[in-house]
């Protein structure tokens, strides 16, 4: 039974696949994280809105045609599966906790609260996400991973993972952490994606292509196998890096604003 995108070694031949893993694991997500949503009809729409639109994007990303297709045709699309999958899909998800909620959850949970309390640490955070990152981009274990669905899926699952370990101390910010403030949240951004940027100019400088299973794919379009991966290293490149310093930027942006209203109080006062 085929129930999640792997590298078969097929021609591509463009016709739909079921994957019910795939539509499992958006629905549990889904599930899990929607009795922490905003219940006040005050909320921003955006805020109301932001974990469907996570689920949609997550069931998008891992479906057909995209699924397969980075799985095992085409590196390009690969990278961009990581970019939506660890950098877009977990903000999304946690824009849309609802705070008093998470920390009502936490507090009924006390078993939960620690494990979420350590793991959500930015050191922790920042480390466990740079390791899956290098990781999950040696050529050994992508070619061993993407070989079967299982492998395909952990792959996946690590990305979305430590995604969502890496944006929680920023976007969350529960429990409340008085030693990481929006300044050194800004610098745990940068850091933190460091490792990625890397990856992306290893892609693009290559003389050949690093991944065995879109070396021998069949092709799908006049497209070389390193031309293809120039590809995956300048969409990691161009668009992580703009992602990014736009998230730093908004920081940058409500920090300043919150520096402005403190210091309009204190003059009134």
């Amino acid at each position: 039974m085929t129930w999640w995108c792997s590298a078969r070694g097929l021609p591509w031949d463009g016709s739909w696949q079921a994957y019910p893993g795939v539509w499992l694991f958006a629905i549990l997500v889904g599930a899990a994280f929607w009795p922490l949503r905003p219940r006040s009809a005050e909320a921003p729409w955006w805020r109301r809105a932001a974990i469907p639109a996570g689920v949609a994007l997550l069931w998008i990303t891992l479906d057909w045609p995209v699924g397969p297709l980075g799985a095992g045709y085409l590196v390009s699309v690969h990278s961009a599966q990581f970019l939506v999958l660890a950098m877009v899909v977990p903000p999304l998800l946690l824009l849309g906790f609802d705070r008093a909620a998470v920390s009502a959850a936490l507090q009924r949970h006390p078993g939960l609260r620690r494990v979420v309390s350590a793991t959500t640490r930015p050191l922790f955070a920042i480390i466990a996400f740079a390791v899956t990152m290098v990781l999950t981009h040696l050529p050994g274990v992508v070619d061993s991973l993407m070989a079967s669905q299982l492998g395909a899926f952990v792959l996946d699952a690590a990305w979305l993972a430590s995604g969502l370990l890496f944006w929680w101390p920023v976007i969350v910010r529960v429990p409340e952490r008085a030693h990481f403030p929006p300044l050194i949240q800004m610098l745990y951004l940068f850091f933190g994606t460091q490792p990625h940027l890397y990856i992306a100019m290893w892609l693009l400088s290559a003389d050949f292509p690093a991944y065995a299973t879109y070396e021998l794919a069949p092709r799908i379009i006049a497209l070389s196998a390193i031309t293809d991966q120039q590809i995956a290293g300048a969409v990691m490149l161009g668009f992580g890096a703009t992602y990014v310093l736009g998230a730093i930027t908004v920081l940058f942006f409500r920090w300043t604003s919150s520096h402005r209203d403190d210091s309009a109080a204190l003059h009134d006062a």
